[in-house]
């Protein structure tokens, strides 16, 4: 198949929409398919070859997010690429223009809701709207591109479930989530130097968060916790975004730079390192459709701690190597305080790698490559609808 994937963001965006569609088009490939990426351009020094450009310009409610501008003669970029299948990433401007040109051109249509954006709308819309108009107009439109959608892929059950509680009644419905990469995230012994030159001693233990920094992340929730645990806690922050700042300032304001380590956004060949100095892995968002972060961590041995919440409800549950939280900070730290007993136990970190390790990166791929073909075979039965 030639498949083209219609992208948000992608690099030098960092998240985990770009991981997710880095790993699926690896994989794809390997099965012998041909993908395309069709992503908003950010500027020359950021462009990669073989990626398929729409002129855009930065975001400026969200640093490092790129959005279309002007006319981009996006059908005339798929008639370039003839694909057999057009698989959004997203549900903003590009994938918009996807869609158009999809139904112009009579190609099928498949869309990952990797994001849920009606909760991020009060943090970055450059406008503001009474907030019940605002959720009523957003969801009309996301309901508008994913039930005209030849299929509505969705990471988690919890996720596609919501979106039917909204009203959506897709076409045909997936699940599928992102692979884990466990060639990359596997355990390994503590990076000694890495931990010296953080300050943190052999004794000590450590909470890491990774993703990005975005307000409904809520990273500086997990800061106020540490404040609430004994000193020989640390806590590694990776990552970078507009709630950046915050985060220092909180880290500032309760005095603990000397065990909150804000490492930016690191090369991903160089997390496992990190990981390794882990006890647990720490989030504390209610927003994620997989977190495929804390999943990584998994796979190299790292219990996790997380609120019971959308995706986590299935990705964690009924894991000794995972621990959920149904309260605020309080609980966070109570939770935490518990799973640092056992955390170390082999039990439980075996539990935290066999729960990752059953979302591995081919599977997926397979998965998805048999949803291409179930949706092709399905729009060639109605050739009023399909242009083979």
């Amino acid at each position: 198949m030639r498949i083209a994937m219609f992208c948000d963001s992608y690099h030098p965006t960092v998240d985990g929409m770009v991981s997710l569609v880095d790993t699926e088009k690896k994989f794809l490939e390997q099965l012998g398919h041909e993908v395309h990426i069709v992503a908003p351009d950010p500027g020359a020094e950021h462009r990669l070859e073989g990626v398929h450009y729409i002129p855009a310009k930065e975001f400026k409610s969200y640093k490092g997010y790129y959005v279309p501008k002007g006319r981009s003669h996006t059908t005339r970029l798929v008639k370039e690429i003839q694909p057999d299948i057009i698989h959004a990433h997203g549900i903003a401007m590009v994938v918009f223009k996807g869609f158009i040109s999809a139904w112009r051109l009579k190609v099928p249509f498949v869309t990952t809701m990797g994001t849920m954006v009606t909760d991020t709308m009060d943090y970055y819309l450059p406008f503001k709207l009474p907030k019940k108009l605002m959720k009523k107009l957003s969801w009309i439109y996301i309901k508008s591109i994913l039930q005209h959608s030849d299929a509505c892929i969705a990471p988690t059950r919890p996720i596609l479930d919501e979106l039917k509680e909204q009203g959506l009644r897709p076409k045909r419905e997936g699940i599928i989530p992102g692979g884990v990469n466990v060639g990359m995230f596997y355990p390994r012994p503590p990076d000694v130097e890495l931990r010296d030159s953080l300050g943190i001693k052999e004794t000590d233990r450590v909470l890491m968060f990774v993703g990005r920094l975005s307000f409904e992340k809520h990273v500086e929730e997990i800061v106020q916790c540490l404040k609430l645990l004994p000193d020989d806690v640390h806590l590694i922050v990776d990552g970078d975004g507009p709630a950046e700042e915050l985060v220092r300032s909180t880290i500032d304001e309760l005095g603990l730079k000397d065990r909150a380590h804000m490492i930016g956004m690191v090369p991903r060949a160089a997390l496992p390192g990190y990981f390794s100095l882990a006890d647990l892995t720490v989030s504390a968002s209610r927003f994620e459709t997989q977190c495929l972060g804390v999943q990584e961590c998994m796979a190299c041995g790292v219990p996790a701690v997380a609120p019971a919440a959308r995706a986590f409800l299935e990705t964690l549950a009924d894991c000794e190597g995972a621990f959920m939280y149904e309260g605020g900070i309080d609980d966070m730290a109570a939770t935490i305080t518990e799973a640092l007993k056992v955390c170390r136990d082999e039990p439980v970190r075996k539990a935290a790698v066999e729960r990752a390790n059953s979302y591995s990166e081919e599977s997926s791929a397979r998965k998805l490559a048999d949803l291409y073909q179930r949706v092709i075979s399905e729009k060639k039965k109605h050739p009023k609808w399909y242009k083979g």
